[in-house]
């Protein structure tokens, strides 16, 4: 056998069998090793759709009961992507435009068959050519698609980082003022349990706040000892609210798991993306089914993935009675952009995110689903050495002593637009014993320093200020005196600026803010 003979599977749409002879025999005779079925009616043609096997169709124009026309429609409605030869012994021009403004490759008089083999390794190329193109543009409006789809998300997260940013401002003040009320009232007076409570609604209002800016990713890591179960009751209300009444939502958790080092907000985005994808998959009606339990290194659910290298984890399952994912679409779905919803009703990064978070914390996500049965969602988190019941008892102790409130003498510059937080951080500082200047933004902050910095000990500024940042004033304070203190007082994650920042600020302080957390790291960076 030559091995140089091109090989083709035809299907032949011809009730002529020497003419469809004549053309296998050219074909052969131009250097194609053919296999072939032929099609002599519409029934034949039909039936042989089904397992369709073929790189070229050569279909007369006209037979009884079929034209080569109407072979190429059915062929479009069935979205099966053959090259198409039109062939027939009668015809013109206009025939032949016709025949391919509806889809044909070529159009081929029988009298022009002795050229044949070349026509049709001619309609392979071009059709090949097609759909190289075809992929590339399938490529590109994906790649556009998704860039809409970034960009949207862009818009969205700088709106909500804006709109987090004056809301923290009014929940410092809020939860400033609150506490400076309570601080002069008698404990136990339904005053001073009221007060508490407006105090409490605005921590929780807070963690929402933190959900708006882990949306527009302006919020950095914050790693500290957490109590898992509590997160996720805590959080239980906010899911339902989320999902559909139908849909219950039932919790198995662990009571003797261990304190875990871990960033409060990501975990909850974490819960949040799974509430919402269990929603979508059970459209409205189901069981949500959230767990933790604690299981050791030589378990066997650690044995089938990655190890950290801990002797314990913390794994939290979130289940969901939905349509289930296939498992083609399993080894996809933490990739970005991914997604099986319809377009527009998903941005595809929500599992990218979990992945990204999780990878981050040293654990990983394992997934189970059957299709029609649910999914369920494992992740694994390790246990650091501290993270033991008495690491529980301690940080407890250690909150205990970090919102007692400790006074001074220094002098402290506050730089604040916000009339409400130089208000109420002037009044919370005097009152601890601190003499206080002020200054509404950083060109002001820049005269009074240049005034009395031989008697200011520390400044504390907001970062997003008018005409100058936070940054831009500690770069210009740090030319009078480059031994000055120096907190900033942001809401955002200082990505460009954070290796400059923890190298030679005293200190970053995170809004929403208590009295008692203010205070004590104004403290500490003075004792420093």
């Amino acid at each position: 056998m030559d091995e140089t003979l091109k090989k083709i599977e035809v299907l032949f749409i011809e009730d002529n069998p020497d003419d469809v002879e004549l053309e296998l025999y050219e074909l052969r005779k131009g250097g194609f090793e053919v296999s072939h079925h032929v099609a002599r009616n519409r029934e034949q043609f039909l039936a042989s759709l089904e397992n369709l096997k073929a790189d070229i169709v050569i279909a007369d124009y006209s037979l009884p009961d079929l034209t080569g026309i109407e072979a190429i429609e059915i062929l479009q409605e069935k979205k099966i992507k053959l090259p198409v030869i039109l062939i027939t012994g009668m015809g013109n021009e206009q025939v032949a435009v016709d025949s391919l403004r509806e889809g044909a490759t070529d159009y081929i008089l029988k009298k022009n068959i002795a050229g044949f083999a070349a026509r049709v390794s001619r309609a392979l190329d071009i059709w090949a050519d097609r759909q190289a193109i075809e992929v590339v543009e399938a490529e590109k409006k994906k790649l556009q698609l998704q860039l809409f789809q970034s960009q949207k998300m862009e818009s969205v997260g700088r709106l909500a980082g804006g709109i987090a940013h004056d809301f923290n401002n009014l929940l410092t003040g809020i939860m400033g003022y609150a506490s400076l009320s309570l601080k002069s009232l008698p404990e136990g007076t339904p005053v001073s349990k009221n007060i508490q409570t407006i105090i409490d609604v605005s921590k929780r209002a807070s963690h929402l706040v933190k959900q708006l800016l882990l949306f527009s990713r302006k919020i950095p890591l914050e790693f500290k000892m957490l109590d898992i179960n509590k997160l996720i009751e805590e959080n239980v209300g906010f899911i339902r609210r989320m999902v559909e009444e139908t849909v219950d939502i039932r919790l198995d958790l662990d009571p003797n798991l261990p304190m875990l080092k871990s960033d409060q907000g990501q975990l909850t985005q974490v819960l949040m993306n799974f509430a919402i994808n269990a929603r979508d998959a059970m459209q409205g009606k189901g069981v949500i089914a959230i767990k933790t339990q604690r299981i050791s290194s030589d378990s066997e659910l650690v044995a089938k993935n990655p190890v950290s290298g801990a002797k314990e984890y913390i794994v939290i399952s979130v289940s969901d009675t939905g349509c289930g994912i296939d498992k083609e679409e399993q080894s996809k779905i933490f990739d970005p952009f991914f997604t099986t919803k319809e377009v527009g009703k998903g941005t595809g990064l929500g599992l990218a995110i979990v992945y990204s978070i999780i990878s981050g914390h040293d654990g990983w996500v394992d997934v189970q689903s059957v299709i029609g049965e649910g999914a369920t969602f494992r992740v694994f988190l390790p246990v650091a050495a501290e993270g033991s019941m008495e690491a529980k008892d301690a940080a407890t102790q250690q909150q205990d002593s970090y919102r007692q409130l400790i006074s001074g003498k220094e002098t402290i510059l506050i730089v604040e637009d916000e009339e409400v937080l130089r208000s109420f951080s002037s009044e919370m500082l005097s009152d601890l014993g601190y003499n206080v200047l002020i200054a509404c933004n950083g060109e002001e902050a820049l005269a009074v320093y240049a005034e009395n910095h031989d008697i200011i000990n520390l400044v504390v500024s907001d970062m997003i200020m008018p005409k100058m940042s936070g940054l831009e004033l500690f770069s210009e304070l740090k030319l009078i005196n480059p031994a000055m203190k120096f907190i900033l007082v942001t809401g955002y994650c200082l990505e460009e600026a954070e290796g400059h920042v923890l190298r030679n600020m005293s200190a970053i302080l995170m809004k929403p803010y208590t009295t008692e957390k203010i205070a004590a790291l104004i403290r500490k960076v003075l004792d420093e």
